[in-house]
């Protein structure tokens, strides 16, 4: 059985209350490791250790160009050694291995992106209208990050948070999900080994109300970045308000994708299906919401159920395998449920619905792909994110219907929009509240290009063009160049 403790500056550090908490194997059910169960204890030492680093540490007194090398030297790790952290995240989540490896084969660039996006970054002359004064904007770190991270992508939306933060100057206490916690602790293992000061980047694991709440409260925790569900977000804004600390927070989503009658149809069910079936559903951007014009509704749903029907179930450690297990036991308890739910207030399950038992994996927790028409907007199936691999389709007349649909949700994540006519296109996404909005393709994300969401699904920005100076508070030094006048002159 593996066994994993709390990372503090830089040392391995067991648990204050010597309590731990069981990983599950999603493919088996079984239990294949063990992590520290972190207290407010635990995460006071993480946070008084990241806050040493950055305040009396060498972190804290290196040059851009020598934070920019530490990470660096991160990412030439990752580049080279990230094989070794894929084994545990498919073991603790169970996606399947072939797109942990295309994320992880991918991770130095996150790092190597945002390090060179910090070398941009300088102080800038401010134009004002006083005589005899002038002033400098200049942008400063804000010490000691909290980041709390879910358990479906953990080191890649780890990389989206970390990266830039490390670049801006912070120092981090990471929190990721009790469900998935073994591949950011063997990512500490290698930062470990990079050239990154002890106590820059810490790593505590634990329950949300034991471990997470009190590191967003820490009186030397001054920001936070959360990315999970709009119930864990509720809360860790209010934790956070508490502290008059900012926070940056990508929630869930229950994104639209709007399917015309002049789409190539070929490329826009590869999307589809792709956007929700992809990860088994089980990513923020899921399109699990499907409009779809009247004149196609029934060859779409022959050609996603034709698609999707045929996928095979099986070990997610197996190239061959295309449908891998849910995260964990709760949640395919959930997800059961809304499918239940779904057919009791009159949706038609067309496709899947029903729990599979893969031979070579006959404990684990696997749910077929499912699709469902007959869909009402007073549905709870579309009302409320599944976060699986669930489809919810829907029929629309004309345009105006199509955005009205789109918009008719709490969430504004995601969407997609599927149209050879380009204006039209452009027009509609202009129209649709969401933070991203993809044309004709679906669920890219590039470190250049910004990621959030409206409504419950979030606010502040991640990745893009300002994302480390996200990471960065703003200070305004003004000079005289004039002498002062008196102010209480005598006549």
């Amino acid at each position: 059985m593996q066994r994993y403790d709390h990372f503090i500056n830089g040392v391995w550090s067991v648990p204050n209350n010597g309590k731990t908490i069981e990983s599950i194997d999603p493919a088996t059910g079984e239990a294949w490791a063990h992590f520290a169960r972190g207290d407010s204890i635990d995460v006071a030492k993480a946070v008084e250790a990241a806050h040493c680093a950055f305040t009396e540490g060498e972190w804290g007194h290196f040059l851009v160009q020598q934070r920019v090398d530490c990470l660096l030297s991160l990412a030439d790790l990752l580049e080279h050694r990230w094989q070794e952290l894929v084994e545990a995240e498919v073991r603790d989540n169970g996606k399947r291995v072939t797109e942990v490896n295309g994320q992880f084969a991918g991770l130095h660039t996150w790092y190597r992106y945002f390090a060179k996006q910090m070398l941009d970054v300088k102080s800038e002359q401010l134009k004002n209208q006083i005589p005899g004064v002038s002033s400098t904007a200049h942008y400063l770190p804000f010490g000691v990050i909290g980041v709390i991270t879910p358990w479906n992508s953990p080191l890649m939306i780890l990389a989206w948070k970390i990266a830039p933060a490390l670049a801006a100057g912070n120092t981090v206490v990471i929190k990721p999900s009790e469900y998935a916690s073994a591949s950011t602790l063997e990512f500490a293992r290698l930062c470990a080994e990079s050239s990154i000061p002890d106590g820059v980047i810490n790593v505590i694991t634990g329950l949300g109300h034991e471990a997470g709440e009190p590191l967003v409260k820490h009186s030397l925790t001054r920001k936070v970045t959360f990315t999970g569900s709009d119930i864990g977000g509720r809360k860790v804004a209010e934790a956070a308000a508490s502290g008059i600390i900012p926070a940056t927070l990508e929630l869930g989503g229950k994104s639209p994708q709007l399917l015309f009658d002049d789409a190539d149809l070929g490329n826009a069910i590869n999307g589809i299906v792709s956007g929700v079936f992809l990860s088994n559903g089980q990513t923020c951007v899921a399109g699990s919401r499907l409009i779809v014009e009247d004149s196609i509704h029934d060859e779409v749903v022959s050609k996603i159920i034709a698609r999707v029907s045929r996928l095979k179930a099986g070990d997610p450690l197996d190239l061959k395998t295309q449908i891998a297990p849910l995260a964990n036991e709760m949640h395919l308890v959930k997800v059961l449920s809304i499918i239940a739910d779904a057919k009791v207030q009159g949706a038609i399950c067309v496709c899947g619905g029903e729990r599979q038992y893969p031979q070579d994996c006959p404990n684990g927790y696997y749910l077929q792909p499912t699709v469902f028409t007959a869909i009402t907007p007073d549905m709870t199936l579309w009302r409320e994110e599944v976060f699986g691999p669930v489809l919810a389709i829907i029929r629309f007349s004309d345009e105006a219907e199509a955005v009205r649909l789109a918009n008719d949700t709490d969430y504004g994540l995601a969407a997609g929009i599927w149209t050879s006519d380009e204006p039209r296109a452009r027009r509609i996404a202009q129209q649709i509240q969401a933070g991203t909005i993809y044309i004709n393709h679906y669920r890219s994300v590039d470190p250049g290009s910004p990621i959030g969401g409206f409504k419950l699904s979030g606010y502040g920005r991640e990745l893009g063009p300002n994302a480390v100076k996200d990471f960065m508070q703003l200070k305004s030094v003004w000079l005289g160049t004039a002498p002062c006048l008196d102010p209480f002159p005598t006549t």
